[in-house]
């Protein structure tokens, strides 16, 4: 019986105590999941308060467009914010700039600089939304950003369209806000200040400085794919638009200067032509299907002949047994003891020449590329890695195709240096980052196929006696691109096949050319030319009618046609 009651005892014990466990898990259990439900429940309410906060705000883009663009004259919006949250106006939150820089004179123009203003809403977290620029913008809190709804900022067919909103007003909304319009200005166009339409030549950029400037530069490179830089130190973002190069078919062996400019052609000077993809140039007078053209002034004296055409933006003079045994259009006056007799063919006032744009920035762009990636390396060209120079060019330097970064060129006969390029495999691309000189009989040969480009930051020299030679004579198959201030030369018995391309648009002379002393081009050249004499000759190949001026594009878009204006609303809370 004693046993037996000890027994029963124990069992009164442990009942009371496994109740106290069974209601002590109970009690975690439920302030566990009453801790995850309120967290669970503010994280839902602060989404909410976002999504309710985004819609709010663009609906606010939206009436403040109508607005800012003429289309009524208030608006009425509203702004709900919870016990935790407040909408507040800065009207000097963030700016933007839009400038537009003239590439011929190098003048840059301020077209506005504006504080754009924002409504921003600040939450009970750090979120932050903002209407601002006309767009609406969502801050996380770690410096990144995003587009909630895009700016007034248009972009297309080469054709930038930004009526840029900005906000005035300051201080907390409660609840809803009044939209008013404030002033308009448009910028461009406007014709009394000289800001006209299709640009000639130049870059317009467009900057933004804002706490949603990532978010900003995201949207620049969506509907733009233009040059868009950072500045993260300052918040800053600017894109950059580019009047699109004009660079046409080379259309005659000499296409030079701007108006103005003045070019002689004299002493026994000869130009003709011939078509390479027919065969090579046969002797003069090959064919008659030559054009000389010029924007400025010409002079044909002293027994200088020009099989073909003259096409002058200026004034043409003929004088001492000059020719033109094609026609002859000029844009000033004609005149000249040899005129009109000096004329073959038929004889205008009709001329309209027009210079191709420059190549400074496609060089600068192939410079960039080829210098950090290129064939140099290549065990089977003749270049010095550590210096970046042809070597062993006196049993003849070998490039074959590729991409080449040279720091300079020069084959003279110290080493009776010469250069082979072999096309045979594919193109050959160089850059050569100072200047090339050729002299004392010395050659580059070009074999092959395929097309050289090569792209040089200094000048070029080509005189007594040395050769660039293409297969076929073949002058679309050897380019050499300029920048507008080099000096290029090619005299005393040179010869070169091919094109010196080195021009500067409409209102800048371009590379300065020198043809002089019997030396011949077999192709063309493009810049600025004031003389060819003394039994020079220009042989034109007409194969060049139907070829590429440049092969790599510029990664930059354009832009010709601009309208730009600031349109200022007032904000105030009801």
């Amino acid at each position: 019986m004693g046993s037996a009651g000890r027994r029963l005892g124990s069992r009164g014990q442990s009942a009371p105590l496994g109740l106290a466990l069974v209601f002590a898990v109970m009690i975690v259990s439920t302030t566990a999941v009453v801790a995850l439900g309120a967290d669970a429940i503010t994280s839902t309410q602060t989404q909410l308060d976002v999504e309710r906060t985004e819609k709010s705000l663009t609906e606010l883009n939206s009436k403040t467009a109508l607005v800012a663009l003429g289309q009524t004259d208030v608006q009425q919006v509203s702004l709900p914010a919870s016990s935790s949250s407040t909408y507040r106006i800065d009207e000097n939150a963030g700016w933007m700039n839009v400038s537009y820089q003239n590439t011929t004179s190098g003048n840059r123009t301020t077209v506005f600089n504006e504080s754009m203003g924002e409504v921003a809403y600040h939450g009970s977290d750090e979120t932050r939304l903002a209407y601002q620029g006309g767009g609406v913008w969502r801050s996380n809190g770690d410096g990144t950003s995003v587009m909630v709804s895009p700016p007034e900022f248009h972009y297309r067919d080469a054709t930038l369209t930004l009526p840029l909103v900005t906000v005035s007003g300051s201080g907390a909304i409660r609840d809803s806000a009044s939209i008013t319009h404030n002033t308009s200005e448009q910028y461009w166009p406007n014709e009394s200040a000289g800001a006209t339409n299709p640009l000639e030549s130049g870059t317009v950029e467009v900057s933004v400085k804002s706490e949603y400037y990532r978010a900003w530069g995201q949207y620049f490179e969506t509907r733009t794919e233009g040059s868009v830089n950072y500045n993260h130190s300052s918040n800053r973002v600017t894109l950059e638009l580019l009047v699109p190069a004009t660079n046409p078919p080379v259309r005659g062996g000499i296409v030079a200067g701007t108006p103005g400019t003045s070019m002689t052609i004299k002493n026994n000077a000869e130009a003709d032509s011939y078509n390479s993809s027919e065969g090579p140039y046969n002797g003069f007078p090959d064919n008659s299907n030559s054009r000389i053209i010029s924007a400025g002034d010409v002079d044909v004296e002293n027994n200088a002949v020009i099989e073909g055409d003259l096409e002058s933006g200026g004034d043409v003079q003929i004088s001492n047994n000059g020719e033109i045994r094609g026609n002859l259009s000029y844009g000033g006056s004609a005149s000249g003891g040899g005129y009109p007799g000096g004329v073959s063919g038929w004889s205008a006032r009709n001329a309209s020449v027009t210079a191709p744009d420059s190549v400074e920035r496609l060089i600068d762009t192939r410079r960039s590329s080829i210098s950090s990636s290129n064939d140099n390396a290549d065990t089977s060209v003749d270049i010095d890695n550590s210096t970046n120079t042809l070597e062993n060019c006196a049993s003849t330097c070998e490039l074959t195709a590729g991409n080449y970064y040279l720091s300079e060129v020069t084959l003279d006969s110290s080493d009776s240096e010469n250069l082979l390029i072999d096309t045979s495999a594919g193109p050959v691309n160089v850059v050569v980052n100072g200047t090339v000189t050729i002299e004392q009989n010395q050659q580059i040969e070009v074999v092959g196929g395929n097309r050289v480009n090569v792209y040089i930051e200094g000048d070029y020299y080509q005189r007594n006696g040395a050769f660039v030679t293409v297969e076929d004579d073949k002058a679309p198959n050897f380019w050499v691109y300029a920048n507008p201030d080099a000096d290029a030369e090619f005299n005393n018995n040179a010869e070169f096949t091919g094109v010196l391309y080195g021009p500067n648009g409409p209102n800048n002379d371009g590379a300065d050319i020198t043809l002089d002393n019997n030396a011949h081009v077999y192709g063309g050249v493009v810049g600025d030319v004031t003389f060819v004499s003394n039994n020079y000759g220009i042989h034109y190949d007409e194969a060049l009618q139907r070829t590429e001026t440049t092969t790599v594009s510029q990664a930059i878009p354009s832009v010709t046609y601009v309208h730009v204006s600031t349109n200022d609303v007032n904000i105030t809370s009801n």
